[in-house]
């Protein structure tokens, strides 16, 4: 919902932000805007998206070249990408945009990002919704997980 609704107004590019209020949660939300983001935005505005007076950044890419209504699903779209750059899954899971939620969350963790600040991230209302994704960082679990063998000699 916040990448379909994503406005022109959101993009903040002297501050390098993007601020938005979460579909999900209400909350506001204030994420930095990469280089390698805000070029592929900049690429995309100048040459993929319509030239229409539109605000919504993302727009149907077939007239009318209207923004995306509430019922439109992304998942053709993310599919349709994912399927020419080449990327395929190991294993059966879904393959829209929770994949790309699931991703950020398990790089974030990498990265030891605070589980607060990938709850704000993915607009869950509580830390304790994150980390069903620290199940997909199993090297940070391993690293966390107590040796029983010491356990075991120092009682």
């Amino acid at each position: 919902g916040d990448i379909k609704s994503l406005t022109l107004d959101d993009l903040h590019w002297s501050s390098a932000t993007i601020e938005i209020e979460q579909d999900k949660t209400g909350a506001p939300l204030v994420l930095p805007l990469s280089e390698e983001v805000g070029g592929a935005l900049i690429d995309y505005l100048r040459a993929g998206r319509p030239a229409v007076a539109h605000r919504q950044v993302f727009l149907n890419l077939t007239p009318p070249f209207d923004s995306f209504c509430e019922r439109d699903r992304l998942y053709r779209v993310v599919s349709h990408w994912r399927e020419l750059a080449g990327i395929e899954f190991r294993t059966k899971q879904r393959q829209g945009l929770h994949s790309l939620r699931h991703t950020l969350a398990t790089r974030l963790l990498q990265a030891e990002t605070p589980f607060h600040v990938i709850s704000a991230v993915l607009g869950h209302a509580s830390p304790a919704t994150t980390f069903i994704y620290a199940k997909a960082d199993v090297e940070t679990l391993r690293i966390a997980a107590l040796n029983t063998e010491e356990l075991h000699h120092a009682q």
